[in-house]
């Protein structure tokens, strides 16, 4: 994946500045930066959602702004949890096999194939026998992890995700954390997910692209942490003995 001088203009509001950077399969990366930073912008850009100003991404050979059709086929796209409308009395399975019936024509049916294929894909994470379940009764994690199943059920070669973390405890961040790095280095999926904290996969070693409408760092956390570029993307970093608070809810 390449994104060369990539800039996105809203209302005459620069969204994304210049971004560049050049990711080699397989990766495992987190777009981290403040509220406001283009960070969900640029997942669209990369979906083809969105069309730069000025730039070009390339994905696996495929440009978004031209052919967002093929992107989708081979990328899942993982939403926050928080997007998802939990007043709709839909179950589980359903939720995980609209990753499938979304592709086909109505009348969407629920086959046995697609059924065995929502269980395997429940199982791979860590929701085996919960596809009956009423969506909204499981847990904030478990949601999470349905909707990564969602994504995950057509087998694609890149997942996306935005705040995968969001509205989670610690533990359950972890969690996930785990489940997504072993979908990457078992599955060979590669991974790219926006993030406001990086903690729960820096056991992981991920790549960190550090976004503040253009490219502050690239790299790896010890390249990247460090207060003199934090305090860059961050204007309101302030280092203390145990660490340093880059503003937000996070440090």
């Amino acid at each position: 994946m390449e994104a060369e001088e990539v800039s996105v203009i809203f209302n005459g509001q620069m969204a994304l500045d210049r971004v560049s950077f050049k990711l080699s399969s397989p990766f495992f990366t987190v777009v981290m930066g403040p509220n406001g930073a283009g960070k969900t912008t640029l997942l669209r850009a990369i979906m083809g959602m969105v069309r730069p100003s000025s730039g070009r991404i390339n994905i696996y050979g495929i440009d978004p702004a031209r052919s967002p059709g093929k992107v989708l086929q081979i990328a899942g796209y993982v939403p926050q949890v928080i997007n998802v409308n939990l007043h709709v009395p839909i179950t589980v399975e359903e939720v995980v096999a609209m990753g499938v019936l979304a592709k086909v024509g109505p009348p969407r049916i629920l086959t046995p194939r697609v059924r065995s294929r929502v269980e395997e894909t429940l199982e791979m994470v860590g929701l085996r026998g919960m596809g009956r379940k009423p969506f909204r009764e499981l847990s904030g994690g478990q949601r999470q992890r349905a909707l990564i199943a969602r994504a995950l059920i057509r087998k694609p070669r890149i997942l996306l995700l935005d705040e995968p973390f969001s509205m989670l405890d610690f533990d359950i961040k972890c969690e996930i954390a785990e489940l997504l790095n072993r979908l990457h280095t078992e599955m060979g999926v590669d991974i790219l997910m926006v993030a406001h904290e990086i903690s729960p996969c820096i056991a992981f070693q991920p790549t960190i692209i550090l976004l503040n409408k253009r490219v502050y760092a690239f790299g790896k956390a010890e390249d990247v942490l460090r207060i003199d570029i934090l305090r860059k993307a961050y204007p309101g970093a302030t280092e203390l003995p145990a660490g340093v608070i880059i503003g937000e809810d996070h440090g």
